[in-house]
């Protein structure tokens, strides 16, 4: 009896740490990026040099920083009142977001020119493994994670597991608090590019088309 009541306590003093962390993930397709290959998918944080991240903070405005290389296998931002940091394989470390007087809205990661965010969501694109999706591990407790922009290697439709930008939107201030959350990362081979829409590869063949008769018409 000793026992059950010591378990049932126990279970109740946890019930608040699962309750209070809802963080909603989803995807958008939004604009497809490509590459020539993946190269690598223990990625780290040093190796997602040249990245951008954005923080939007309550009543407008943002500030845009480029991640760099900290120490071997750490990599961050620091802006002003706030920072991104992440240190060993993206798959199975934190990347912790800290905010000290900035009052943050929302983040926004964008992994152009060689970094892109695994899902794991359907099969893996060559040269990639199974990814992990943001998952919250703990901070800030209430928010939506998207996943934007698919990525495609050249020539390819994309797979639907990677993706080139992660935007993070809380749900209340972001301020003198911290997340700490996992969100897998790859490289790429080469610079990812945006890829022209199907309506601008259809009008640029036309013109193509256009150009061809213009020539045999003058012979």
């Amino acid at each position: 009896m000793k026992k059950l009541m010591m378990l049932g306590l126990l279970l109740v003093l946890m019930m608040p740490l699962y309750a209070h962390a809802s963080w909603t993930v989803g995807t958008n397709p939004g604009t497809t990026y490509t590459t020539t290959a993946i190269t690598g998918f223990q990625t780290h944080g040093d190796d997602m040099a040249g990245m951008s991240v954005t923080a939007y903070f309550a009543g407008g405005g943002s500030q845009t920083l480029t991640w760099a290389a900290t120490i071997p296998g750490a990599g961050g931002v620091t802006g002003t009142g706030w920072s991104l940091v992440e240190s060993g394989d993206t798959f199975s470390n934190l990347w912790t977001l800290t905010s000290t007087s900035a009052s943050l809205t929302g983040l926004r990661i964008f992994g152009v020119p060689t970094t892109t965010f695994d899902t794991g969501y359907a099969s893996d694109t060559p040269g990639s493994e199974g990814g992990l999706a943001f998952q919250y591990d703990s901070g800030y407790a209430t928010g939506t994670a998207t996943y934007r922009d698919l990525l495609a290697l050249t020539g390819f439709a994309p797979k639907g597991d990677l993706y080139v930008t992660l935007d993070l939107a809380f749900s209340g201030t972001f301020l003198n608090t911290n997340l700490k959350f996992y969100a897998d990362t790859d490289n790429a081979t080469s610079t990812i590019i945006s890829s022209p829409e199907p309506l601008t590869l259809l009008l640029l063949g036309l013109g193509l088309t256009g150009l061809a008769g213009l020539r045999r018409r003058d012979k």
